[in-house]
């Protein structure tokens, strides 16, 4: 039984919420095989249509109030409010989901995309990420409207159709909100989904939530190798194979910087580990202690990590044709695009192995602490979540938010919907995606309370 309960105060608020039905409708949500492709010409866009149009039905008040856009296969709708001159907030969500790796449905305890619920769980593929947030949205805003709540400001909703590949959705949405000269007061998408022990910084006891302001730069390199292949007995010059194999342990090989980031200095004062004039002082004793935790050393370098092999030979005495890997990286304040690729081609050195970028951005803005955004959604966190610190991070996987930073300075990554770490580990893109009623309706509350403060 997961304890993250255990932190939930004020589960009595807004007791009329339709909680069997929200659930339900949830479960639904999850019964949609909304996989999302690299490739869109691959992407099954029935499953998104399909999922759009019980959404609708689902949540009428949300639909009938709200201007609905389609961008390409995203959702856009807005609920204008009564005063102009206020920035309007943003709520998002993605609707696709990763695929289930062939093989392993029948290790789900439920199918993956049956939606089932019990009374303990919601289970299905994107139940934790994110099609809680997208149907929590939606929850929260019509319990608002059921309830007559008037807002002065307008309210965004937005949910993706890439987030898990390309992002185009996301971008889509932003370029055109950019073109009508909208400006966000703030926007709130998926976070960390876990309430952490402090021991993981070193800082005793006590638990905390990460707010994450930024997302590290996201990028795939494509390496690809060329040669005639042929009979294995004479391999003069080498296969493409060990070619390849050189080149991705080259890059492999690259020592990258390694620093102590603004964020990263914000969370140790948050903790009261470090003064903000001890922090440069100490700067090679904290990048030394994070890097010997697996969970730290990404917070401060870029990392580097193969995950995709083509072209191999299916014989064991043939050596192969053409090949190519993929190496993702996911990258540090200070590294950029340009630089990861000056330091890969640097090690690779070898003019027979093309170097290219299948996508890439560079890090993220980092979003105000200082704004209304910040600490409307702290307030509403802490709330929910009193016996957690909150403390300013950055995610080190790559959001939809990122492509908001040209309309928004308070790009803000707190999921509300909380699992235990060890569900997050596993079921996040794993085996037996669950989230817990209780968390799924107090997620719900949160951002109820949220809305409230936003003027609806």
């Amino acid at each position: 039984m997961a304890e993250v309960w255990r932190f939930f105060a004020h589960e009595d608020d807004f007791a009329d919420i339709d909680e069997a039905g929200a659930c339900e409708r949830l479960g639904r949500v999850l019964s949609f095989p909304t996989v999302s492709s690299m490739d869109a010409e691959a992407v099954d866009w029935q499953p998104f249509d399909e999922l759009r149009a019980y959404m609708q039905q689902a949540w009428p008040r949300v639909f009938a109030a709200g201007e609905v856009e389609l961008v390409d296969h995203s959702l856009l709708v807005t609920l204008g409010g009564s005063d102009p001159a206020l920035k309007p907030v943003m709520f998002m969500g993605h609707m696709d989901v990763v695929p289930v790796v062939p093989g392993t449905e029948a290790d789900w305890t439920h199918a993956p995309f049956s939606g089932h619920v019990d009374d303990t769980y919601i289970w299905g593929r994107g139940a934790i990420d994110m099609k809680d947030q997208v149907a929590g949205i939606l929850e929260a805003v019509e319990y608002a409207l059921a309830h007559g709540w008037q807002h002065e400001r307008s309210l965004l909703l937005a949910f993706g159709q890439d987030e898990e590949t390309t992002q185009y959705g996301a971008g889509a949405i932003g370029r055109v909100l950019e073109e009508r000269g909208v400006e966000l007061e703030y926007l709130i998408d998926e976070g960390d989904y876990r309430i952490v022990s402090a021991a993981e910084y070193g800082a005793g006891e006590g638990w905390l939530m990460h707010a994450d302001l930024a997302e590290k730069g996201y990028a795939d390199i494509v390496l690809k190798t060329k040669s005639e292949g042929g009979h294995s007995s004479n391999p003069y010059g080498g296969t493409s194979l060990e070619v390849l194999s050189r080149a991705i342990a080259a890059i492999c090989d690259i020592e990258w910087p390694k620093r102590v980031t603004d964020l990263l200095a914000a969370q140790l004062v948050e903790l009261g580990l470090y003064t903000a004039d001890e922090i440069a002082a100490n700067g090679d004793v904290i990048v030394r202690d994070c890097t010997a935790s697996k969970k730290l050393y990404p917070l401060v370098t870029t990392t580097c990590a193969p995950t995709q092999i083509e072209g191999g030979s299916i014989g064991a005495n043939v050596m192969p044709q053409d090949m190519q890997a993929v190496i993702n990286f996911r990258l540090a304040d200070g590294d950029t695009v340009e630089s990861v690729m000056e330091h890969c081609r640097a090690a690779v050195q070898d003019p027979t192995v093309e170097l290219r970028y299948q996508q890439a951005n560079d890090p993220s803005a980092t979003a105000r602490r200082d704004g209304y955004g910040y600490r409307t959604v702290v307030d509403s966190m802490q709330r929910y979540y009193p016996d957690v610190v909150f403390v300013p991070s950055m995610t080190v996987g790559a959001t939809d938010a990122h492509q908001y930073e040209q309309i928004c300075d308070t790009c803000l990554r707190c999921s509300p919907f909380m699992a235990e770490p060890e569900e997050a580990a596993s079921g996040v893109h794993g085996t037996n995606e669950r989230i817990l009623v209780r968390a799924y309706l107090q997620g719900i509350r949160v951002l109820i309370d949220l809305m409230e403060h936003a003027n609806l």
